[in-house]
């Protein structure tokens, strides 16, 4: 664990620079759309909602324009609180939305209370202790409300992937840039090959192909699970799974929408 911590990866440098460099209108609107469409109908507009790891903020914004009544988003990366602000004010300046320089993991995260839903997309699997963040955003969930999660899936080639990700933190910054455009080509090679499809056409969740493959090789921790892994671990703690969404490439995010019991059963849960 404490290596984790020593060489994890900065994400926040990475969103801040997709930010600067990459995020326009359009991309915004993707992924407001895809926010949108990941959704059960009806249930953004107000409620309450929780976007841990938020990153760039923008998902944490899409659901304020659509209509959440209140927004919080903590990140463990000060440089993704401070960018998520500014996207604040440059998309959604005059609306209820609130970035907290967090860790899942911070004692005090219990008192930020509970929401309607509990968002948390591509960042519970980078904590370096997945099944405790997991744990942790359950029980920020209301009873009947919605935990909403990505997380990788689980393939025959993720110890290679964690071993790619381990090195890149590990060597100095020419040698990262040179393993960015060596995996740059690989990870487009292998994209076209498993999709038949352009790999850098229009990104679904307004992402950058390029910065994508800086957070994918360098996003270190990194842990995984299968779909069955998730539902049955989630389903132990009283939680639906209601919609599933697999990931477009084997090593991609499964995307999660589950739904928390709205009474306890016999168990407790």
């Amino acid at each position: 664990m404490d290596e984790q911590k020593n060489i994890a990866f900065d994400f926040g440098k990475n969103w801040r620079a997709f930010c600067d460099n990459a995020l326009d209108q359009k991309r915004f609107d993707s992924a407001f759309e895809s926010l949108e469409q990941l959704m059960p109908a009806g249930r953004i507009k107000g409620s309450s909602f929780l976007d841990i790891g938020c990153g760039s903020g923008i998902f944490a914004i899409a659901a304020s324009l659509a209509g959440a009544r209140k927004v919080i988003g903590i990140d463990i990366s000060k440089e993704s609180v401070e960018t998520s602000i500014g996207n604040k004010q440059r998309f959604a300046a005059q609306n209820d939305v609130s970035f907290h320089h967090k860790s899942i993991f911070d004692p005090d995260v219990p008192q930020l209370g509970k929401f309607d839903i509990v968002y948390s997309w591509g960042a519970l699997h980078h904590t370096g202790d997945m099944y405790r963040a997991i744990d942790i955003a359950c029980g920020l969930v209301e009873p009947g409300s919605l935990f909403v999660a990505a997380i990788y899936n689980r393939h025959w080639s993720c110890g290679i992937w964690k071993i790619v990700k381990w090195l890149y933190n590990k060597v100095p910054g020419f040698a990262q840039r040179l393993m960015v455009w060596i995996f740059y080509v690989v990870i487009a090679l292998a994209k076209f090959i498993v999709t038949r499809r352009n790999p850098f056409r229009k990104k679904r969740r307004g992402m950058s192909f390029y910065y994508d493959v800086i957070d994918w090789i360098g996003g270190y921790p990194y842990e995984y699970a299968s779909k069955e892994q998730i539902i049955q671990y989630l389903g132990n703690k009283g939680f639906e799974c209601i919609k599933f969404v697999a990931a477009p490439v084997p090593t991609g995010c499964n995307e999660f929408v589950f739904e928390k019991k709205a009474v306890a059963d016999k168990n407790g849960r």
